[in-house]
């Protein structure tokens, strides 16, 4: 037996060992088609998946991330929603946040970067499907749309059938539709682009060269705001990561010995104030963190110069920390995921609905953190045919 195999069996044991009511609820999708480098990191353990990985379940907060030559196509499961696809392009990473309550689903996308595309049948009454990005939410009933973050933090829904409701963190609302594009910049309120139905794709190409010109313009004040966002959330992060973990043992033993709804209500007492305070930095600290990771990609090709980002701090200090801790966060950020599962857990089987605090709005860069570009964008219509040919790289007007 290879260490491959052996690897899996194990990591399969301790699924059900370590927590086997965690698989009383129903998984949120399945694995259809794997293609390069997809991991997959659940209760604090990663699993580099292949093509005989095809048809594993995924469960809430199951977090997938595709490697530079990475693709996976995801299935969600049960009743109407059988048949909503999600195909994840590379360098993306997203999980799922999976919500029942008083006879409703409601199922939570929440992606940290990349592209993802979804192709989502009509659900029912009682079911929902929301994509989350650092600064936008989008609701979909059935529908064919794609979600891209770009490396400046923008976000692009591009919708080719049906309609998708935007909303930012400032609540603005706008809805994506064939020939209407809708986008978010850092610090800028969301914006809809009219285009001519069709060019929906190819709008998409434009955006996504247009938005690496405006990045690597403004490399150095990107790099300046994200690791200024970083080190600022990474103290908040690691205390609330302690606290986590000092109830960690208690919710493994709830969820693993106590049937009796008196002993779980005490034990979701006990914890809900840790894990309201792990709630309130996770969403800030996880999206700065894999913008980071973005950036560390470009900083290794060169394309980051180095500066001087504190009197005795530079950005080469900056990136060269971040790579030596990133797989110590990514564990940490496991483990939390894996808390946060056991809680929801317990709250499941309590009845006992959680906290509303789940998912807090993400702050933006401050407009001071972003290129001069950024601060006045054109967001007005777009002509496909007669605007393109201007825009090539030597053309764009930031």
């Amino acid at each position: 037996m290879n260490k491959r195999c052996l690897s899996k069996i194990l990591l399969s044991l301790l699924f059900f060992i370590v927590a086997p009511s965690v698989f009383a609820l129903a998984p949120v999708a399945r694995i259809v088609y794997i293609e390069g480098a997809v991991f997959l990191q659940r209760d604090g353990d990663t699993l580099n998946l292949q093509d005989s990985d095809i048809g594993i379940e995924l469960f809430a907060y199951d977090f997938i991330e595709t490697g530079d030559d990475g693709f996976v196509e995801v299935e969600l499961v049960g009743y109407s929603r059988r048949g909503t696809i999600l195909k994840v392009e590379k360098c993306s990473a997203f999980y799922f946040n999976d919500i029942e309550r008083n006879g409703s689903a409601k199922t939570t996308v929440q992606m940290m970067a990349g592209t993802i595309s979804f192709r989502v049948q009509k659900l029912a009454e009682n079911e929902a499907l929301n994509v989350q990005t650092e600064t936008a939410l989008m609701g979909v009933r059935g529908t064919d749309f794609i979600v891209k973050r770009a490396p400046d933090g923008s976000v692009l829904v591009v919708c080719v059938e049906g309609k998708v409701a935007c909303e930012d963190d400032r609540h603005m609302e706008r809805y994506a539709m064939p020939g209407s594009i809708v986008e978010k910049r850092p610090g800028s309120p969301l914006s809809r682009v009219d285009i001519d139905v069709g060019d929906e794709n190819l709008y998409e190409l434009y955006w996504s060269g247009k938005r690496e010109e405006v990045f690597r313009a403004g490399a150095e004040s990107f790099t300046r705001g994200y690791s200024s966002q970083y080190n600022s959330y990474l103290p908040r992060f690691l205390s609330a990561y302690e606290a986590l973990l000092s109830v960690k043992r208690q919710l493994e033993n709830s969820d693993r010995e106590s049937n009796e709804l008196s002993k779980l209500i005490t034990v979701k007492a006990d914890t809900t104030d840790e894990v309201i305070m792990m709630c309130n930095i996770l969403p800030l600290f996880e999206h700065s963190f894999y913008a980071v990771q973005v950036l560390e990609k470009y900083y290794e090709q060169g394309e980051i110069q180095s500066l001087k980002l504190d009197r005795h701090y530079t950005s080469d200090d900056f990136f060269n920390d971040f790579m030596r801790r990133k797989d110590e966060i990514k564990n940490k950020l496991a483990d939390i995921r894996y808390c946060m599962k056991l809680y929801d857990n317990i709250s499941h089987s309590a009845s006992v609905e959680t906290d509303s605090r789940f998912s807090p709005a993400v702050e933006p860069l401050e407009k001071s953190d972003l290129p001069l570009s950024e601060l006045d964008p054109k967001t007005d219509s777009f002509n496909t045919r007669q605007d393109l040919p201007d825009l090539r790289p030597d053309g764009i007007d930031f």
